[in-house]
């Protein structure tokens, strides 16, 4: 009963970890697929542009809540922060 117990345990914790892994990797450039994406100062900041579904977005890194830093192509041009999890 414990080996059954530590194996469902140990199930759980790594598909806890994989549902919040972000799906691209640092460094990359990732294609937006929401209609548009708020790009921020910092996480839940202050918004400072748009993306816009197609456009791009050169990941960084993310953050333990899952929000990507980078810099925001197409009309933004600009360094900033968006919610991860919208790209294609």
């Amino acid at each position: 009963m414990r080996l059954t117990r530590t194996t469902a345990a140990l199930t759980a914790a790594v598909a806890a970890a994989i549902a919040f892994a972000p799906a691209a990797a640092a460094g990359t450039v990732e294609e937006v697929c929401a209609t548009d994406l708020y790009v921020r100062t910092q996480p839940a900041g202050v918004i400072i542009g748009t993306l816009f579904r197609g456009e791009h977005f050169e990941v960084s890194r993310y953050s333990e809540k899952g929000w990507a830093e980078g810099y925001a192509m197409g009309g933004v041009n600009q360094r900033g922060w968006v919610q991860g999890g919208w790209f294609c």
